[in-house]
């Protein structure tokens, strides 16, 4: 029979192995927020574009097309440029009140919702770092992040030492979260490119629209890049591992953070992918472990015996200390973490795995569908540029992606100076698949629009779209350039 004493003794080792660093989550609060802050201040550049009727993406497209049962959005109420700019604005502020650690509970609540909405505005735009972003500021909610570094602490007191380390069902479902993100990057990239063949490094940095120079620069080693094919693919999937070793967790997991930063380092070296690698980063700073959080304290002569002492009539205390209440919400907890599980699971072939019709629109509710096959199982091959030609009232052709010069199909030195940011990489490389071709006249009739309203003295009649597609081939293969019309329209 199990002693009144163990349950107590086993949850404490289990802290003490397991446990993270209140103080970590606290900083990683405040690095988030400043990357939401980051990715609105990005997303805003392209308001009209990519939030409004009158863009590329009409929200009504969208809805029809792209949402699965479940999705909600804001922008459902309105589609006008005034309504995205008041929502973009009340979303900063709800950030900025989230970094300041004010009200913490609530404002991270706030901004899960006010991100989940804004995402799912236009899915056209979105990569796997929103996803990561999304799901770390999900768990957010449940912990205890506004503890350290914010204004609640100021501002509720302090007496003795606080307890610094904490274990509960929301720091397992965000360790889980970072463990599946990699293990199951490595595991669905089971292509031919990725084990026997090792070509998919080689393809992915053949990739014009999203490939730096020093990317550009390993094409030249064919066979070292061979070899990292087949060790990136090993490091996804045995390196998350680290994070679940159970002696000298915080050492192992230190070490996980170093692979991985050393990891993401390399990818934003190589490859334009916006954000990610940041999103990444931030979201391992929460796995510092206390020797870390000591030795920043001390550098920044924190003193040490800050504990938060709520107030009693705080509503999310009194939520807290109800027995009920915390069996209803860590019970719901447990479910999301299996709900996840069983997600990333099933999207892995041959896993025989699916997850039921109800729980699907559950998960599609709250946002949990996560898929993490970056470049997996096989790499994206179809690269090449585009050209933006426009008929103005001469009958001279121009190229309005290349402000207005003569057109000219052949390939620029970078195809990469003319793609604004991530945001209009991810919508050029959807726009081009054939599923979304109904799409195709928005944009076209947005950018005759655009060009117009800002070069009045040389304005187009119409526009064509054309991509020159340039299949990615293995060295010694010739490579083909074929020129494909996506849309025509007129003004």
């Amino acid at each position: 029979m199990i002693s009144a004493k163990f349950i107590p003794h086993f949850y404490t080792r289990l802290k003490h192995l397991y446990g993270l660093d209140v103080r970590a989550l606290s900083l990683m609060r405040i690095a988030l927020a400043v990357v939401l802050l980051l990715d609105l201040c990005i997303r805003a550049s392209s308001l009209t574009a990519h939030y409004t009727e009158t863009g590329a993406v009409p929200f009504n497209q969208v809805e029809r097309s792209f949402w699965s049962p479940g999705y909600f959005s804001l922008f459902q109420f309105s589609d006008t440029y005034w309504f995205a700019l008041t929502m973009f604005i009340i979303t900063g502020i709800v950030y900025l009140f989230l970094l300041a650690g004010y009200k913490t509970k609530l404002f991270t609540l706030l901004a899960w919702f006010l991100l989940t909405s804004l995402q799912n505005r236009n899915t056209l735009i979105l990569q796997g770092g929103d996803d990561l972003l999304r799901l770390v500021l999900f768990w957010g909610i449940f912990l205890p992040w506004g503890n350290f570094y914010s204004f609640d602490s100021i501002k509720l007191g302090s007496s003795k030492y606080a307890k610094n380390v904490i274990l509960s069902v929301a720091t397992l479902g965000y360790v889980i979260l970072l463990f599946s993100v990699y293990f199951f990057t490595g595991l669905l990239k089971e292509s031919t490119e990725w084990n026997s063949e090792g070509s998919a490094l080689y393809y992915a940095l053949s990739l014009d629209q999203m490939t730096w120079p020093l990317g550009k620069m390993l094409l030249a080693y064919p066979g070292l890049l061979k070899f990292l094919t087949v060790f990136v693919r090993w490091f996804e999937m045995i390196v998350p591992f680290l994070l679940l070793v159970p002696f000298k967790n915080a050492r192992f997991r230190l070490v996980f953070i170093l692979c991985i930063i050393a990891f993401q380092l390399s990818i934003s070296l190589t490859l334009f992918v916006g954000l990610f690698y940041l999103i990444s980063l931030v979201a391992l700073i929460g796995l510092f472990p206390s020797q870390i959080m000591d030795w920043l304290d001390s550098k920044f002569k924190r003193k040490q015996n800050i504990e938060i002492k709520i107030s009693l009539n705080s509503f999310f205390k009194k939520l807290a200390s109800n027995y009920y209440i915390n069996v209803i919400k860590n019970s719901f907890l447990f479910f999301c973490i299996a709900l996840c599980m069983l997600w990333n699971i099933s999207t892995v072939s041959g896993s025989g795995l699916t997850v039921a019709n109800g729980f699907f629109q559950f998960g599609y509710g709250l946002r949990f569908n996560q898929n993490w096959g970056m470049f997996a199982p096989t790499v994206f091959k179809d690269d090449g540029w585009y050209v933006m030609e426009g008929y103005t009232k001469d009958s001279l052709k121009i190229d309005i992606n290349r402000k207005g010069v003569k057109t000219n199909y052949t390939k620029p030195t970078s195809v990469l100076a003319y793609i604004k940011d991530d945001r209009w990489r991810k919508f050029y490389e959807n726009y081009v698949f054939a599923s979304n071709a109904f799409m195709r006249p928005y944009f076209c009739t947005y950018l005759i629009h655009d060009w117009n309203k800002n070069h009045r003295d040389d304005k187009i009649d119409s526009l064509k779209i054309i991509y020159m597609k340039e299949v990615s081939v293995l060295p010694n293969q010739k490579q083909k350039v074929t020129k494909e019309v996506l849309c025509t329209c007129g003004n």
